[in-house]
């Protein structure tokens, strides 16, 4: 599935262009860490909330993590961090712990509802992010003040998949416990998204003015700003300095549109602001891509399943042979129709 929006200014005028290949909002796709960006959005949003409810937080203000596990095997010792830093590991290398400290920071019901509320009724978060040491454990957030600003006492609300969603059973065969079973698997229970929610999120945060009348999501410009930023950058930019030398974290690891065929950036001149996600055979990615001294602007959200084995969860996939080559290279071509 492809979704494209041409922007063209011109004398102050804005235009959109809209096309699509093979867009079927109904039919089921895992939607994998591009989940994370409207996770960060409502991550501000609860911060504004806080802050008009009396809180002197910000997202450059300390705030202390820690976990009461039962397991003593689990080694947890409390760590002191910001929002900022948790955010830019989630844009940097699309970090599970960092993303799931946030959904206990925001909790699953209020990601739902504030979601639905805001239009964006498709979208819906069930359960964290894997793998991650404490994918089974709850963080407990407290502020500078000590007060608990975590969600953990929330009950949780399952979203299922109404009956209008389709190809929700995956692959012929699925890896459990060590053993291939014989049966597809159901993501019926699993997170969710849609190629129309996931432009259209992107739209509303570039063009507020435009698609966000209400402000649904109760952001500053400073929030703006600082969603942004952290969307455009590469992986050793700014906090990522600190990636600069793993080899898990080359350069353009958090890009799959324009640089995901290579490790080393060959040009900057184009910042790709996005979001990816990639899980159970799906190459996702979800993006503002602008070249500021060539005026080419559009907003590209794609899907593509390799799963030549038919096996989930095997994690035998075809990403590096077709998924991230196929996102790259579609992005490439559209930029070069825009440019000619």
């Amino acid at each position: 599935q492809v979704l494209l929006t041409k922007i063209d200014q011109k004398n102050s005028e804005l235009k959109f262009r809209t096309f699509s290949y093979q867009l079927d909002d109904d039919r089921y796709f895992y939607p994998a860490s591009t989940n994370k960006l409207p996770i960060v959005i409502l991550t501000l949003k609860k911060i504004n909330d806080l802050r008009s409810q009396g809180s002197n937080i910000t997202l450059k203000s300390k705030i202390s993590l820690n976990i009461n596990d039962k397991d003593p095997l689990l080694n947890i010792r409390d760590s002191i961090t910001s929002f900022q830093n948790i955010i830019a590991d989630v844009f940097l290398i699309s970090d599970n712990s960092a993303s799931n400290i946030l959904i206990d920071f925001i909790g699953y019901n209020y990601f739902n509802l504030e979601m639905k509320n805001a239009g964006f009724d498709k979208t819906y978060l069930n359960h964290k992010f894997n793998p991650d040491p404490y994918f089974y454990n709850n963080w407990q957030i407290l502020d500078i003040d000590n007060n608990i600003i975590s969600s953990n006492n929330d009950m949780q609300t399952i979203v299922r998949s109404n009956a209008k969603t389709k190809g929700l059973n995956k692959g012929e065969k699925r890896f459990h416990d060590g053993e291939i079973l014989n049966e597809s698997f159901n993501f019926s229970e699993k997170n969710r998204s849609s190629l129309t929610d996931m432009h259209n999120l992107i739209k509303s945060i570039f063009y507020p003015e435009v698609y966000d009348r209400d402000n649904n999501f109760n952001l500053t410009v400073e929030d703006y700003d600082f969603l942004r930023y952290w969307m455009s950058r590469f992986t050793h930019e700014d906090l990522g300095e600190k990636f600069i030398g793993n080899e898990n974290f080359f350069e353009t690891y958090n890009k799959f549109f324009i640089y995901g065929d290579e490790k080393i950036i060959s040009n900057t001149d184009t910042r790709v602001y996005n979001k990816i996600g990639q899980a159970y055979g799906n190459s996702v990615d979800n993006a503002l891509i602008k070249n500021y001294q060539d005026n080419i602007e559009f907003i590209l959200t794609a899907t593509i399943y390799t799963n030549k084995n038919k096996v989930i969860n095997d994690n035998i996939y075809e990403y590096e042979e077709i998924g991230i080559p196929f996102l790259a290279k579609l992005s490439r071509s559209i930029y070069n129709q825009f440019s000619d």
